[in-house]
């Protein structure tokens, strides 16, 4: 099934960016995010981290981060009765700002999965533009960006 691929350009450095790409500092730069942490020594991103977010039908997603280093985060997502998602960032410098790569693997597990990912695919590259302009804005500006 789809591998989707994109690559931000960002204007700070990866320590600024790495402390954003966290469930509960999202809630401060995605508009509508909703994570429930249930599993975290620290109450922020960590390796082991577990968390939920309220999936598009009535079963929540389930979060667990695998991996947890500054240039290389891994996070395991499963959505019950559809899919199953490896999600891999890679951060590293890029002049005086960032490069933050996204991989998504999504894993169809029933037909409701395949309808995801296909759907998914179709609409990923505008849904990545409006996630770098929010986590754009919130690096220059300390703010969310609010499109609603």
């Amino acid at each position: 099934m789809p591998v989707c691929r994109h690559t931000m350009h960002l204007p700070a450095p990866p320590a600024a960016v790495h402390p954003l790409l966290c469930p509960v500092r999202e809630h401060d730069w995605i508009e509508g995010w909703q994570a429930t942490i249930l599993r975290s020594a620290s109450g922020l991103a960590e390796e082991g981290c577990v968390f939920t977010t309220p999936g598009p039908g009535e079963a929540d997603w389930l979060w667990m981060i695998a991996l947890h280093r500054p240039e290389h985060l891994r996070f395991s997502i499963h959505a019950p009765g559809s899919h199953a998602t490896f999600l891999d960032l890679r951060l590293e410098a890029e002049g005086a700002g960032a490069r933050l790569d996204w991989c998504y693997d999504l894993v169809p597990l029933a037909p409701a999965g395949e309808a995801f990912a296909a759907a998914y695919a179709a609409r990923f590259s505008e849904a990545m533009a409006l996630l770098e302009r929010r986590l754009t804005h919130v690096l220059a500006t300390g703010t969310m960006l609010r499109t609603t």
